[in-house]
């Protein structure tokens, strides 16, 4: 086999691609800027802020939204943008693609992706749900019988499942609900208690800052925002923030105990014993760990890097590609 392998994370706001003997080769905002009139010109990422905003031409597109396919074409011309980053334009060998998605995607947007993924020119294309992408990559051993349960946590879902035997046993997917939306519950918030409209960055700081699961010590942080009078500043006090808190984590929590409820008996012991493993971007809310210990009695464990879980999920699968024939995944 000389063409290359490529694995792809396409998430709602950040897509990352790692090829076989390389590494990761880039982690780029998941945003097209298009030229009205075709996907000739089309620029992905970083550069398609730059470009929509400089020229009037290009609009700008957010392929995926609640982890599911929210733009066809633009998804499509960002599959193949990446192939491109991977692999080059000009190929003798076609490479083989992986691609770590939203365990509910509907199976349209499922062939949509594969679709894509053979026009740009791949040799085989597989999707990969993203507990066992987010389980293979944080070196969770699936080939065995043991039990092992997931929670992967993204910018626009949540996923969880029990794993055994390198599939899915049980599973819950909460689309829409994950670090977005809690960004938004926290903007909103600010808005009605203080009159003021935080920019998405000093969201993003706030929550980084100030967002806490559980008791704790209040924080406070002082930022800019625009109020009626124009900048101003104001004081964000992190316990303003428990009811967005309390309403991001209560269906984490829910759907937690539905997929305990629907683990076979056999594979509960594995789980007590190794724990549960918490992934993805949404991971890294500070405290959350602890609220999912203590509601289930089980240990948790965070990877050190859980936002890179996925793709290198799918890094592993790229030197296993019989796991994924064997899995029943899509196959193109």
């Amino acid at each position: 086999m000389l063409g290359k392998k490529v694995g792809i994370d396409l998430g709602t706001t950040t897509t990352r691609i790692i090829v076989k003997g390389e590494g990761m080769i880039a982690t780029e905002p998941t945003a097209v800027a298009i030229r009205d009139g075709g996907m000739q010109a089309a620029v992905f990422g970083e550069s398609a802020f730059e470009t929509a905003a400089s020229d009037p031409e290009f609009r700008l597109r957010r392929p995926i939204a609640g982890g599911e396919i929210a733009d066809a074409a633009s998804a499509r011309w960002l599959v193949n943008h990446a192939m491109i980053r991977a692999a080059g334009r000009q190929r003798i060998f076609k490479p083989d693609v992986v691609i770590a998605v939203m365990s509910s995607l509907p199976g349209g947007q499922r062939r949509s992706l594969l679709e894509a993924a053979a026009l740009a020119g791949a040799r085989t294309a597989y999707l990969l749900d993203a507990p066992l992408a987010a389980a293979m990559g944080a070196g969770v051993r699936l080939n065995g019988p043991n039990g092992h349960l997931v929670i992967d946590i993204g910018a626009g879902k949540t996923d969880i499942a029990t794993l055994a035997l390198e599939g899915t046993v049980s599973g819950r997917c909460l689309s829409g609900h994950g670090g977005l939306r809690l960004h938004a519950c926290v903007a909103d918030h600010v808005r009605r208690e203080h009159g003021v409209t935080l920019d998405p960055a000093t969201i993003e700081e706030v929550v980084a800052s100030l967002a806490r699961v559980g008791p704790h010590e209040e924080r406070r942080l002082e930022v800019m925002g625009r109020g009626e009078a124009g900048e101003e500043s104001l004081t964000v006090r992190s316990t303003e923030l428990n009811g967005c808190l309390d309403a991001h984590v209560r269906p984490i929590l829910a759907a937690l105990e539905a997929v305990l409820a629907d683990t076979p008996g056999r594979l509960l012991p594995d789980i007590q014993r190794e724990g549960i493993l918490l992934c993805g971007g949404g991971a890294r809310l500070e405290g959350l760990d602890g609220a999912i210990a203590t509601a289930s009695g089980i240990e948790v464990h965070r990877d050190s890097q859980p936002q890179l879980c996925a793709v290198r999920g799918t890094g592993y699968a790229l030197d296993n590609l019989d796991v994924l024939k064997r899995a029943l995944m899509y196959i193109r």
